[in-house]
């Protein structure tokens, strides 16, 4: 069962700001991400996928899946698993789609510390993903994150909780349409850093983010990898433990976003794996 959500109480009350999405769409919540609640699972061991082209289906899969190959689709299919990733994509592979499923990392890794959702590179799209340390770790160029659910952060150790998590070395990636949700007043709902390289030409738009230390950062105190091209519009963010952002030694593109997210949260759809198992 999932943790149950707790807005902050500072947090929790927030004027001059909308109450409605700027534009007609339903937030991505347990209803609308994962598979399709009627189809039936079949059960299956953890994967290791290296044969490129091939498409992973309408399984139920207690264990990790392992990427080693390009042109690899996962969909429709449910995904437990305590390991370092519960979707792990080799760096060098692209052409990676992971869609329409339920990715539950169980609230810890093998060593009882933090884990990931998906780790790696590809299109990721309408998937729920709950009990991670990070949701998506991404890697590498040209990413599509759309639609996702990403909520009850949990794991063990120390963790330090994103909903996405970019640490350099990256670019051209579009994040958009995603609810991303970290109730623990640490980390962020999405961090970009420079740690492991410069990051460029990053688009989050019209996302529905809550919760962290800040909301959304985007910090390149790290070193001198540069953070360019970073464009932040028209989301609907629910502020951190200290805000809603924070930009170090770079100046992200910041337009027409309002604060009204945590009221927003109130109104979606949280389920839980059992309950979602439960009504397939």
């Amino acid at each position: 069962m999932l943790a149950a959500l707790q807005i902050p109480a500072a947090v929790a009350a927030e004027p001059n700001s909308l109450s409605e999405p700027a534009f007609a769409f339903q937030w991505p919540d347990a209803s609308n991400t994962g598979p399709p609640r009627d189809l039936q699972l079949k059960p299956s061991g953890p994967l290791t996928i290296a044969v490129a082209g091939t498409t992973i289906s309408g399984l139920d899969i207690q264990g990790d899946v392992i990427v080693n190959a390009d042109n690899v689709t996962i969909e429709m299919s449910r995904i437990a698993a305590s390991a370092w990733a519960v979707i792990k994509i080799d760096p060098h592979r692209t052409g990676i789609v992971v869609r329409d499923c339920t990715i539950d990392g169980r609230g810890a890794g093998p060593d009882g510390n933090g884990n990931q959702g998906i780790m790696g590179q590809g299109t990721f799209q309408r998937n729920n993903i709950s009990n991670v340390e990070n949701g998506i770790v991404l890697t590498g160029k040209d990413n599509l994150i759309e639609d996702n659910f990403i909520h009850d952060l949990n794991a063990g150790g120390a963790p330090h909780y994103d909903g996405i998590q970019i640490d350099g070395g990256i670019s051209d990636t579009i994040i958009r349409r995603n609810t991303i949700i970290n109730s623990h007043g640490a980390a962020g709902a999405i961090m970009i850093d420079n740690e492991f390289g410069p990051v460029s030409n990053i688009v989050i738009e019209g996302n529905l983010l809550a919760g962290g230390s800040y909301t959304v950062y985007s910090d390149a105190k790290f070193n001198d990898n540069p953070i360019s091209g970073v464009s932040i519009t028209d989301n609907h963010i629910g502020p951190g433990q200290y805000g809603p952002t924070l930009f170090r030694r770079n100046r992200p593109t910041y337009l027409r976003n309002a604060t009204d997210g945590w009221r927003l949260v109130r109104n979606l759809k949280f389920g839980s794996v059992a309950t979602q198992e439960a009504t397939r």
